[in-house]
């Protein structure tokens, strides 16, 4: 018997001290996963984020108080779609889609605050006011991320080239791929340093090169420089030199663009033509018209007899 409940108790002992190592381990791994998150997850995306300034802060701190009213009003202001610009736009300010969703209310009721004493009052348009004012203090949020996302999206295109001639560069002089993209965020500023500068970091820290690649292209909206990153997932794949890869779209690019610039000229012609009829000639016939009255006017042999 006593042999029974000594076996007993040393297999609880066990029990327990499994237990311990478990829970011991298990807080082991959620503290090097958090560790990790903070490199890979949040914490890489805040590198590239601009810090809140004192005034932008106190709206923010507003802003999070009609959050919970902005997010069950969700006229286009879908989530996704505020999250998806949020990320194109490398979340400007350190805002979050609770921080849009509440600055919309915000500003909405900052719009009706402004114009409420003019339709108290009974003014001419007092009534337009209030709801136009609303309605953009609504939208301003909204439709100001939206600009900001294309605006920044916009200077990744414009940065494309060069950033392709230095990386063809780079490797051709024998640079591993690594450290010219390296070497072009030491010596770049702007969005697209910015997100090779995050497609680095998630290299290093062991995710796995085409999910890096891929996480790149949900960051950005650049037709061309998607077909970079196709490109370099299947030169990695197959292991093709992608120097060779850069210097083509390099100069594919040059080329579109030289497309496109003939192509707004070509769209430049019928808008100056319209102009020109509906400024430029009833100017100059204005011109022509003034001047004949003013001779008639002044003439020798004139009614009005100003000579």
């Amino acid at each position: 018997m006593g042999t029974v409940t000594s076996l007993i108790f040393l297999i609880t002992i066990a029990f327990c001290f499994s237990v311990f190592m478990l829970s011991a381990s298990y807080v082991a791994y959620r503290n090097k996963e958090q560790e990790i998150k903070q490199h890979l997850g949040q914490d890489t995306i805040n590198q590239v984020k601009k810090p809140r300034s004192r005034d932008l802060g106190f709206l923010v701190k507003w802003s999070e108080k009609f959050a919970s009213v902005g997010e069950n009003i969700q006229l286009l202001s879908e989530p996704m779609e505020l999250e998806d610009n949020l990320i194109k736009a490398g979340y400007p300010y350190n805002l979050s889609v609770r921080d849009i969703q509440g600055a919309k209310i915000l500003f909405s009721l900052i719009g009706l605050s402004v114009a409420f004493p003019y339709y108290i009052l009974g003014l001419p348009l007092g009534a337009f006011l209030l709801i136009s004012l609303a309605a953009a203090g609504y939208f301003l949020p909204i439709f100001g991320i939206k600009y900001l996302a294309k605006k920044r999206q916009e200077e990744i295109q414009y940065e494309l080239p060069d950033f392709m001639d230095m990386m063809s560069i780079t490797l051709q002089a024998g640079m591993p791929l690594d450290e010219a993209l390296k070497y072009y965020v030491e010596t770049s500023q702007g969005p697209l340093s910015e997100e090779i500068s995050r497609l680095n970091q998630e290299i290093s820290f062991g995710v796995q090169r085409e999910v890096a690649y891929r996480s790149l292209l949900k960051r950005t909206s650049s037709p061309e420089l998607e077909g970079l990153i196709q490109s370099l997932i299947q030169s990695h794949n197959l292991g093709t030199p992608v120097s060779e890869t850069f210097a083509q779209q390099a100069e594919e690019m040059r080329r579109l663009r030289a497309e496109q610039a003939k192509e707004a000229a070509g769209k430049a012609g019928p808008k100056i033509t319209v102009v020109s009829s509906i400024i430029i000639a009833p100017s100059i016939i204005l011109l022509i018209v003034g001047v004949i009255i003013l001779q008639y006017v002044f003439n020798d042999n004139s009614p009005f007899g100003l000579n």
